[in-house]
């Protein structure tokens, strides 16, 4: 009996601290906030890179075509001032450091007979300037630039967005440097018309 009588003892006690469990409501806030802050963490640091990937690719769009348009201002250029133009292209896209714009303009003949031909090419990666297209090469227009006896400039420029924090991103980018990460290569390409004259001819390229 006396047995019988502590487990009922027991289990009246350990009913009394399961209702003052319940009952107690000390450390539920600092519960729900360690349950809540790494969504909203995650989902405020999302929200930073998507801001920043959609702010660079806006910009990158925009020095693109500034490069096209201070280019085809000219009537002669020479491969120094090509180079000027380019760094003012890369400054365009500061304070984005994670990778450097590989950067490449091509000045493009069209003949009498609609055939686009490369008249000079200078191209930027990581402070290195070459000449990536031989002169008198082929080029594929789209058909709506083909007029005959007339010359474009095109501009294509790209850059790869290295993001803080990759998520789930799994793309392997490299940057202008070599060095391969996890980001999203962001290309783009500007077609300007020549504003004097016929062409921008290049004295030294």
């Amino acid at each position: 009996m006396e047995a019988y009588n502590k487990q009922k003892m027991a289990a009246v006690e350990f009913l009394k601290r399961v209702q003052s469990f319940l009952r107690d409501r000390r450390g539920v806030a600092a519960l729900e906030f360690a349950l809540i802050a790494p969504v909203m963490i995650a989902l405020y640091m999302g929200s930073v890179e998507a801001t920043a990937g959609l702010d660079l690719n806006k910009n990158l769009g925009r020095a693109t075509s500034m490069v096209a348009d201070l280019v085809t201002q000219q009537q002669t250029i020479t491969k120094a001032q090509i180079e000027d133009i380019m760094d003012i292209g890369t400054a365009t896209l500061l304070p984005y450091a994670r990778d450097t714009p590989q950067i490449t303009i091509t000045a493009i003949d069209i003949s009498a007979a609609n055939v686009a031909t490369v008249a000079w090419s200078r191209r930027k990666v990581n402070l290195t300037y070459t000449r990536p297209y031989v002169a008198g090469s082929a080029v594929a227009l789209d058909p709506n630039l083909l007029i005959p006896s007339t010359s474009v400039i095109r501009v294509e420029m790209s850059i790869a967005y290295v993001p803080l924090m990759a998520f789930y991103m799994k793309n392997v980018v490299t940057t202008a440097t070599g060095v391969s990460a996890i980001g999203i290569t962001m290309p783009k390409t500007s077609y300007g018309r020549i504003r004097q004259g016929t062409s921008v001819t290049c004295s030294d390229c």
